[in-house]
């Protein structure tokens, strides 16, 4: 009797969080590897990529503001925060905390102790090290590649928590919202679409794959004199084919049949189904409704994806999402960068209400103005026919 299995791909496990006591450092999986997942997940899924985009565009809008009234101190910090902080690096923070939920800059002072800058570090470079006993981070720990650590242009360094003290030039910021069993890393928030993000991947290199292979549906290996073999060499073989065939890049799953020794080695491909492509077509379907309910995607058209709206109320309706979108998700988004940033001006005495100024507030302000204006006008014009009307009669 044949022995048979099938060879099948794991499903998805979010890594555990590694405290190396020995080092004082946490690491969000293996190596850090979560940041490296959720960024693949970024570049390689269109959908997830196109709402992380629109989000952050939206959230940043057209950079900086602030409603305090204005005075001579308020206008001095408003200028020394235009040299204290970058638009450049304003937008990686944003981006950053879109992506990864959290986000991470490097506060650096001058020598008197006043502020001379904040830095933005890409978070996936920067994890922290063990609370103490108070429940404090202490110091946050900096490599550029973390699974490379131990070479010596990577090796990590330490440096203080922004607040904790006083004694170094430059200290690190993170921001992260509170998340539920991680003391330690922030989430992002479409973390239970990260899954449907990386189907959509493996759709995508699978339809390629399958394609390039002739559309093949699959195999079936029969292995000569298989049944001989112990069960430790089964699986080394198994494991060889299964390193070499699986995954979306080969396109399809195989079985292996071990025989008897009068069987030889044979290839058979299963026969292809005439409804395969449908079955892509609901797959990639479902993986882009999934990622957009993770996103709290409100309208599929501000975030560059289809909508099966008609083209005359389009306008309209993304202008009614527009708002909706940035009131109850993009919002919330830029508070939490504003007061991790306010957090740290105010410790240098620098006091700002800061807002994001939204993309459309200018448009909506100049078509304001340019309606008073022609009310304006059209008043102004309608006094001077009333005024020479009244004139012409008086002369009568």
């Amino acid at each position: 009797m044949s022995d048979i299995k099938l060879i099948t791909l794991s499903s998805y496990t979010r890594p555990d969080v590694y405290e190396m006591k020995s080092q004082n450092w946490v690491l969000n999986g293996k190596d850090n590897s979560f940041y490296d997942y959720i960024i693949k997940r970024n570049n390689g899924s269109p959908t997830n990529s196109s709402i992380n985009k629109s989000y952050a565009t939206l959230a940043y809008g057209k950079g900086l503001g602030f409603t305090n009234k204005v005075s001579d101190t308020v206008v001095n910090d408003w200028a020394m925060l235009q040299s204290i902080l970058r638009p450049r690096d304003l937008k990686k923070m944003v981006q950053d905390a879109q992506i990864f939920g959290e986000f991470s800059f490097q506060v650096i002072k001058n020598r008197d102790g006043s502020l001379n800058s904040l830095v933005h570090l890409p978070k996936q470079m920067v994890v922290p090290s063990i609370e103490n006993d108070e429940g404090e981070i202490e110091d946050y720990w900096y490599s550029r590649k973390w699974s490379d650590r131990r070479k010596e242009k990577y090796v990590p360094e330490a440096f203080p928590a922004f607040g904790l003290t006083n004694t170094r030039q430059t200290e690190i910021y993170v921001a992260k919202e509170y998340t539920a069993g991680n003391e330690y890393f922030g989430t992002p928030d479409y973390l239970a679409g990260l899954q449907y993000a990386q189907m959509e991947e493996e759709i995508s290199n699978m339809a390629v794959s399958s394609i390039q292979n002739g559309l093949s549906a699959g195999y079936i290996i029969n292995i000569p004199n298989g049944d001989n073999y112990s069960d430790e060499e089964k699986a080394a073989f198994e494991t060889q084919v299964k390193k070499k065939l699986t995954s979306s890049s080969n396109a399809s799953n195989f079985i292996i049949s071990f025989n008897g020794l009068d069987v030889e080695i044979t290839v058979t491909p299963f026969p292809v189904n005439a409804n395969i492509h449908k079955q892509w077509d609901f797959l990639t379907l479902e993986a882009k409704n999934q990622l957009m309910t993770a996103h709290r995607v409100i309208s599929p058209s501000l975030v560059g994806l289809s909508s099966a709206s008609g083209f005359a109320n389009e306008a309209d309706m993304m202008d009614i999402a527009e708002k909706q979108l940035v009131k109850r998700v993009i919002a919330p988004k830029q508070q939490f960068i504003l007061e991790a940033i306010e957090e740290v001006l105010v410790q240098f005495d620098i006091n700002l209400d800061l807002i994001f100024k939204p993309l459309t507030q200018e448009e909506e302000m100049v078509k304001e103005e340019i309606v008073a204006e022609d009310d304006k006008v059209q008043e102004n014009a309608s006094k001077e026919v009333l005024e020479v009307e009244e004139t012409n009669l008086n002369k009568l």
